[in-house]
């Protein structure tokens, strides 16, 4: 219980450290983030990040928002929902209410594969509900220009990114649920929507987390269904703006990619802000290792027992 506790209390202390740096790095700048998808409230990794980021929630199933609208809202710099759906253009599409709300799309569940899996029956469609949409170009009006933007929509990223054409000019990070099957049917899958993000020079990172199925039981094993990705611009591309430098170091602060700090000091010629990047770069680059080292070491003590083990399923 002692050793949980250290383990804890060193983990608190790390996370206060990057928001010191990511406040610090930030300067007199926030970090404006639209959550799209926002059913269950704002991710976990904005939140201890609240006191810089301009938070806007968007989720148009009524039996999400009114949770959304009253949780939380206070963390945040300023806190704003939109009760609206988004798609690639204004009009009317319906919205497929699934048995569990945060399944409900407007694509129609792909039942035949969701029948293969456990508790299936979250895919059912209880009901259907016409739902104006608009797009976040529309949304945004050029009032405000959007730092990141987090997308779990139920398979209709693809669409959703292509009403944002304008926006995407200036975002800096995406992070989207992707698909590798079809959940739903005809949906765009991950090629789709890195193709779709490649155009406005938003570059594919990483995997954030990967969510696989197997037909006896949901434990993380058996075949991989879909991930959060993270996508970003080249720090090699970025603008010369100090204000688009110091909240791109925040993102990656945020995001624990010390590699693309790294990459962006280098960038950078003003050599106080270039110094200030590189110590904080030194500081994730090496909780990353040391957190890499565990895992790896974690990994070889399993195949001892079991050779054919995969690293990735610690993901």
């Amino acid at each position: 219980m002692m050793f949980r506790q250290v383990l804890t209390a060193r983990a608190r202390s790390a996370l206060k450290r990057s928001v010191l740096d990511a406040v610090d790095l930030l300067s007199t700048y926030s970090l404006r983030m639209m959550d799209v998808g926002a059913a269950g409230g704002a991710p976990a990794r904005w939140q201890p990040f609240a006191r810089i980021v301009d938070y806007v929630g968007v989720e148009p199933d009524p039996r999400s928002t009114s949770d959304l609208i009253s949780t939380k809202s206070s963390q945040f710099r300023s806190h704003t929902v939109a009760t609206k759906g988004l798609w690639s253009s204004e009009g009317s599409v319906t919205l497929h209410m699934c048995r569990k709300p945060m399944a409900s799309s407007i694509y129609r569940p792909n039942a035949k594969f969701a029948a293969l899996f456990p508790d299936s029956g979250r895919f059912d469609i209880v009901g259907t509900e016409t739902m104006e949409v608009t797009t976040i170009d529309n949304l945004v009006n050029n009032q405000y220009h959007l730092d990141g933007i987090k997308l779990d929509v139920q398979g209709a990223e693809f669409e959703v990114l292509a009403g944002a054409k304008e926006t995407l000019a200036s975002t800096l990070l995406v992070e989207s649920e992707v698909e590798f099957v079809p959940l739903y049917e005809n949906q765009p899958l991950v090629s789709d929507v890195t193709q779709q993000l490649s155009l406005h020079g938003i570059e594919f990172i990483d995997y954030l987390h990967l969510y696989r199925w197997h037909p006896e039981v949901l434990d993380g094993t058996g075949q991989l269904v879909f991930a959060d990705a993270l996508y970003m611009r080249s720090p090699e591309k970025l603008p010369d703006d100090e204000g688009v430098v110091r909240k791109y170091a925040a993102l990656a602060i945020m995001y624990e990619r010390g590699d693309l700090l790294t990459r962006l000091s280098r960038t950078v010629e003003n050599r106080e802000l270039r110094h200030q990047i590189s110590e904080v770069a030194t500081r994730v680059n090496s909780r990353n290792s040391r957190s890499n080292s565990r895992i790896q070491l974690m990994s070889r003590i399993i195949r001892t027992t079991h050779a054919d083990v995969r690293g990735h399923l610690f993901h």
